[in-house]
């Protein structure tokens, strides 16, 4: 599922190729690091990275995550991993991400982690 998204994205220009092939290396980073097993387990954060990967090169701009989240997620036994694991995936990102997208990635990756407990 999350491969043809990512197909029909890149195919409609919604998304480029940068932003396409980072997506592809996240998936294989996850599944090295042994955080998911299957490309559609982290659907969710597959796409917004590649969304925000494109938004790195328009104007736009998003909302960052609600201060009551962001203190949940923050507090979750799985936060500094998520947050390690963010830092790790965005050293190869072609794009530098605004702080705002930062809060969904640990966001979805806390999740990702809560549900391979």
């Amino acid at each position: 599922m999350i491969q043809e998204k990512l197909d029909i994205l890149k195919e409609t220009n919604v998304i480029n190729q940068a932003a396409y092939d980072y997506s592809q290396e996240a998936l294989v980073y996850l599944k090295k690091k042994k955080v998911i097993k299957e490309d559609n387990e982290a659907d969710v954060l597959i796409t917004h990275l590649a969304m925000a990967t494109a938004r790195q090169n328009t104007d736009e701009k998003i909302d960052g995550v609600d201060d009551m989240i962001l203190s949940d997620i923050q507090s979750d036994e799985n936060y500094d991993q998520a947050k390690k694991l963010w830092d790790e995936l965005k050293t190869f990102a072609p794009a530098e991400f605004e702080s705002n997208e930062e809060g969904y990635f640990h966001l979805h990756l806390v999740t990702l982690l809560r549900e391979k407990q």
